[in-house]
């Protein structure tokens, strides 16, 4: 195995837990959404949270140094949402 070689495998393995967290922030943008909609019954709200979800997180994989952090910061946003329209 070359320098050349481990570097390769190094890319990848980065590229792949950027990829697998900014999965994990859309995924639970979706699951709060969910919560949103099901426990509220507010779909459209929801909704429109899941579309913001998805811009943010297409976002975080066009820009390299933002990667999962727009994603999170629309859940933190939805989790916000969810407990004022549930309270």
């Amino acid at each position: 195995m070359t320098a050349h070689d481990f570097s390769d495998h190094k890319g990848t393995y980065e590229g792949f837990l950027r990829l697998s967290a900014i999965g994990m922030a859309w995924v639970l943008g979706i699951v709060v959404t969910l919560g949103i909609g099901g426990t509220t019954n507010h779909w459209g709200i929801a909704s429109v949270l899941l579309i913001v979800s998805t811009i943010a997180n297409i976002l975080g994989l066009a820009v390299k140094s933002w990667s999962w952090k727009p994603g999170a910061l629309v859940v933190v946003l939805q989790l916000l949402s969810l407990l004022l329209l549930t309270h």
